[in-house]
């Protein structure tokens, strides 16, 4: 039995993250509205989406980010006979052609060379707000995402951080306070309005320099 006010979990549209949640609405067997308490927003209720549902999304986002950036080709011309393609393999097949590679191993690749130039550029800088890895770039790019973390977050505490915003102009090895996902690394900035950002369980790519709607 659900009750207006009680705690749960679900996917959030406007944070595009698994969040806490209070019940707004309910007929007592299932949940129809909720309120983030993360965003404030109130919407209905969507089950929580898992780690890889989140990667596909990210992957997603980096494929259509990468195809806006690309001269607009020339209109086809669809045949009957002709299987009709969809959007998202519309996207992989463009970034594959555009670069040879396959569009996971490019991710990895912008990933790992992200890691390489952040550990260079803040040993350099010396600043705060950025990481000093323990460890060098080589090292870093063969361990997990959450051993890496570790190593690259051991020197920090919560004050080196900036609290996250989708307002907020970011560069490679800052520091951000995320409120559902804790600290995190900017390891790229994949676009002018987006950064891939490494966090103790994941690596996800979050908006940035967004104007307020």
């Amino acid at each position: 039995m659900y009750q207006v006010g009680d705690e749960t979990e679900g996917f959030c549209p406007r944070c595009r993250l698994n969040t806490y949640q209070v019940i707004a609405a309910t007929d007592g067997e299932t949940i129809q509205s909720v309120a983030c308490r993360t965003c404030r927003n109130t919407f209905a209720h969507r089950r929580e989406v898992t780690e890889q549902e989140v990667r596909q999304n990210n992957l997603k986002k980096l494929a259509k980010m990468q195809k806006s950036r690309m001269p607009s080709p020339a209109p086809e011309v669809l045949t009957r006979g002709r299987r009709k393609v969809s959007d998202f393999d519309r996207q992989l097949q463009a970034l594959a052609q555009l670069n040879g590679r396959d569009p996971v191993e490019q991710v990895q690749e912008l990933s790992a060379d992200a890691r390489a130039r952040s550990a260079v550029s803040q040993a350099a800088s010396g600043t705060a707000a950025t990481v000093e890895p323990a460890t060098s770039g080589a090292a870093l790019e063969n361990q997990a995402p959450g051993e890496r973390w570790k190593a690259l977050t051991a020197p920090l505490g919560w004050r080196d951080g900036k609290p996250y915003s989708a307002q907020k102009t970011y560069k490679e090895g800052d520091v951000v306070l995320h409120k559902a996902l804790g600290m995190g690394i900017v390891e790229q900035v994949v676009h002018d309005h987006a950064c891939l950002v490494l966090f103790r369980d994941s690596q996800t790519v979050l908006e940035m320099a967004t104007p307020l709607s």
